[in-house]
């Protein structure tokens, strides 16, 4: 009779752990488990004897899926990355996510939501590699797509046996808000209502593919064409690596209301060119 290591049964506990901890089983939910590798776990997600009329199974294409995911942004209100705005979902993990909620999107049923834990793996010190957690639960409700945030590339526990919640509507696990933008309303701190049908989610405006296939997050503030950049009063171009922190900051937050379309263009030529001024000004 062959006997298999005991490094290999040891292994094979701990990832079996680590799963069942990143299920976060509980006695209130009935899930299916619709896709699951080391990295990626969709879950169908619902609560027994409860139908909350979600508009599922639904038909909703992985590359609109994938241009809305890149498009979320959020702003940390930790002290270690206070006011930092960053992309809700990890450029890494757009495409693969997009195919595969909407893959989940189309088996679900109307009490059903989904669920998605996915993992990105980071080599530090070119020695260690940390494994960062991005969770959130996507629900199609009055013909519009919620995305409740939970985890934002989470450093996951060390120990495989620490329990590790699911993301659950409403229940704030890390300090962040949403941003709007276009065709995007905030509808709580970390949850967002996304008209799906618009026209602006059939381009990548929030991504692009560089050379060799790697995805890449778009920044706006570093890729107006020179000849469109408002300028200051002499007419020139701008440099925007000079610029201090705050006025890249308000150029960000301006930026914001043009795309949610608080701000019309004129205004915001405006705005701008203020903003770059007083910048010139103070230095």
């Amino acid at each position: 009779m062959s006997r298999r290591p005991v490094a290999t049964l040891v292994g094979a506990a701990a990832l079996a752990a680590a799963a069942l901890a990143l299920s976060g089983c509980g006695p209130r939910y009935v899930r299916d488990t619709v896709y699951e590798n080391r990295d990626v776990q969709i879950i169908l997600r619902g609560r027994s004897g409860e139908n909350p009329g979600y508009g599922h199974p639904a038909t909703i294409s992985a590359i609109r899926l994938t241009h809305i995911l890149a498009s979320l942004d959020v702003r940390f209100d930790d002290q270690e990355k206070k006011n930092a705005r960053a992309p809700a979902i990890p450029v890494e993990l757009v495409y693969e996510l997009g195919e595969l909620v909407s893959q989940a999107l189309a088996k679900a049923g109307p009490s059903q939501e989904v669920v998605v834990m996915a993992r990105r793996r980071e080599r530090t010190l070119k020695l260690f590699t940390e494994i960062r957690l991005t969770s959130f639960v996507v629900q199609l409700k009055n013909d519009q797509l919620h995305v409740h945030l939970s985890r934002i590339d989470w450093p996951l526990p060390k120990n495989p046996n620490e329990r590790v919640r699911e993301p659950e509507p409403g229940k704030e696990l890390m300090k962040f808000r949403v941003l709007p933008g276009k065709s995007i309303v905030p509808v709580g701190p970390q949850s967002v209502a996304v008209d799906w049908r618009d026209d602006v989610f059939r381009r990548a405006d929030a991504i692009r593919l560089a050379p060799g296939g790697r995805v890449e997050r778009r920044t706006i503030l570093l890729e107006e064409p020179p000849e469109q950049a408002p300028s200051a009063a002499s007419g020139s171009a701008v440099d925007l690596s000079t610029l201090g922190p705050e006025a890249l900051r308000e150029l960000a937050d301006l930026e914001e209301q043009r795309r949610s379309g608080a701000v019309g263009e004129a205004e915001y030529m405006a705005r701008r060119r203020q903003i770059l001024e007083r910048s010139k000004q103070g230095d």
